[in-house]
């Protein structure tokens, strides 16, 4: 399963500079990639940012991730974790990035408050998920098509405010930040 989350082929199809450029990144940031898989996006972070931390809830697919950071010649930080308590202090993150995981996540109002616990006042939240798409292997393979607005009521909730949605191909960007 890490091969087909993180191989030459994806890199090459969907360049993960490609997102990462939407997301106002700056070189002093402290950035979660939760749900990181083998570091699809962990790695390319990794180059752009101070600080990255990979949050999985697989052993194996952290320490691909940790693998795939040493071959590139970047330190990562590894956090083995569903969510529910991330082992990061109140108020030290910057951007927490969700790629295709959303979806996956059990209890995701105790997650939501979870990364609003880690954010600093200013951090964001940024969740992709597929939102638009039709077609014989919809939801099949790949993840389920999600309701956008759904999405950011679900944040709003949950205490975010919606900053802005980005257009991703099939997907959403919902980047949000806390109340204030």
């Amino acid at each position: 399963m890490a091969f087909l989350l993180n191989n030459p082929v994806r890199r090459f199809l969907s360049p993960p500079q490609r997102l990462l450029s939407k997301l106002d990144l700056h070189p002093s940031n402290v950035v979660v990639d939760f749900g990181c898989g083998p570091g699809f996006y962990t790695i390319p972070l990794a180059k752009i940012t101070s600080r990255v931390i990979g949050v999985d809830v697989s052993t194996h697919m952290l320490e691909k991730a940790a693998s795939y950071a040493k071959r590139s010649g970047v330190t990562i930080e590894t956090i083995q974790s569903d969510g529910a308590r991330i082992t990061l202090p109140d108020g030290s993150v910057d951007l927490i990035l969700l790629n295709h995981v959303f979806h996956e996540v059990e209890n995701r109002s105790k997650v939501l408050e979870e990364f609003l616990r880690t954010l600093k006042p200013s951090g964001r939240l940024a969740v992709l998920e597929k939102t638009r798409g039709k077609g014989v292997f919809s939801g099949k393979f790949g993840p389920p098509i999600m309701n956008e607005g759904d999405l950011v009521e679900e944040m709003r909730t949950a205490g975010f405010a919606t900053v802005r949605i980005i257009p991703h191909g099939k997907d959403s960007v919902i980047v949000a930040k806390k109340k204030t």
